[in-house]
């Protein structure tokens, strides 16, 4: 490995030893050899090439970019050097608590509030409603900036979500997700209807050309650096031209859910990175965000077993209420709506797959509602 400093650059060049490590791993590990005067963490390091401060081969990319041989990193040192930003209380965040002990508080995520701040370090997060709330939990982890925080819920997405009260259960609830013993189920509404009633997808992910925000699914050829993703679903209730799904995610890949039932033709309703403006045209009576929820989240930490729901938030209840058109017509469960009926402004992409339904082509599609998952959803 070469390390050299140049007009306040420092170019880390991958060694052999590190090769598919992430890109985070990979430049925490050669500055601490080669510059351990900086004292960054890795959550450090994974900050900054959030932040765009740490390119890889002169090009912005992701912390969890899997590194090849030769691969160069470069960075300034005045990034290097700079103090850490620091979280400054706000007491305008206002978010549900669903439970707390000496290890973990579990809280009811809203949607419109980031887990953590990217870049700005004003935005309203859940970060700043922890040291907030929780000032002792401001070192609690490998980052400042996310105090507490093993995992995360896309903004726009709502729920379940735990945090470490404590390093012993930071580094326990870390390896649980990382070792995949954390069961969770998601509550999602997506366009049209799923071809079986229940079944999974296994799609390996990548990252989508040329953009840093967005994936895609690869079945054909699975290209260095997909990685493999697995999703059962089951359907709910079967709407005029929509499903709602039980979603349960087997692996914990960024935007794993949206990106497999968008594969499917089935993007999640109100999804404005993976569903198409035509699909979302008719979406003017639904809340402003993709109705995903974190609905339950069950594990064991410490010889002690766990399970958490957090209740549909009112704008997914009435959403799910507003396009109930089969039993407020009174019509029994084997009804399907033809085209035409139902939500005005609907996209006739949607509409043509919802007649093909309806006209009796999938057999399978006889259960429309599960009574008991559905009752339970809608209680307030």
């Amino acid at each position: 490995m070469d390390t050299q400093v140049s007009n306040e650059k420092i170019v880390l060049e991958i060694p052999r030893r590190l090769v598919d490590k992430r890109l985070d791993v990979a430049v925490f590990d050669l500055l601490q050899k080669k510059l351990p005067a900086c004292g960054l963490s890795r959550g450090s390091v994974t900050r900054l090439i959030n932040e765009r401060k740490i390119s890889l081969n002169t090009r912005e990319t992701t912390p969890s970019y899997l590194v090849k041989l030769h691969d160069t990193a470069e960075v300034s040192t005045k990034d290097l050097f700079a103090p850490a930003p620091i979280l400054e209380p706000r007491k305008d965040i206002d978010i549900p608590v669903l439970y707390e002990d000496e290890s973990i508080i579990v809280i009811n995520k809203p949607d419109g509030i980031q887990v953590h701040p990217a870049g700005d370090i004003d935005m309203k997060t859940v970060a700043h409603w922890i040291i907030t709330k929780y000032p002792e939990l401001r070192h609690i982890g490998e980052d400042s900036l996310r105090p507490g925080i093993v995992h995360r819920l896309d903004r726009e997405t709502s729920g379940v979500l735990v945090i470490a009260k404590t390093e012993a259960s930071f580094k326990a609830l870390k390896e649980l997700f990382q070792k995949r013993m954390m069961e969770k189920t998601y509550i999602a509404l997506v366009y049209g209807h799923m071809e079986a009633l229940e079944g999974e997808i296994n799609k390996p992910l990548i990252r989508h050309s040329g953009e840093l925000k967005r994936f895609a699914v690869e079945t054909q050829y699975v290209p260095e650096g997909a990685r493999q993703a697995l999703t059962l679903y089951h359907v709910i209730a079967r709407y005029a031209e929509f499903d709602l799904l039980s979603v349960t995610p087997k692996t914990g890949r960024t935007h794993q859910i949206r990106v497999h039932l968008a594969s499917l033709g089935n993007p999640i309703v109100g999804d404005k990175l993976y569903a198409s403006k035509s699909l979302r045209r008719g979406d003017t009576f639904f809340s402003q965000r993709q109705l995903l929820h974190a609905f339950r989240l069950k594990f064991d930490l410490f010889s002690k077993k766990y399970a958490f729901e957090a209740p549909l938030p009112p704008d997914f209840r009435s959403v799910l209420r507003s396009i109930d058109p089969v039993r407020h017509q009174g019509k029994d469960s084997t009804f399907f709506q033809s085209e035409g009926a139902g939500i005005k402004g609907l996209s006739s992409a949607i509409k043509g797959k919802t007649k093909a339904i309806s006209d009796g082509v999938d057999e399978t599609s006889k259960t429309v509602y599960d009574d008991e998952a559905l009752k339970s959803l809608l209680e307030e």
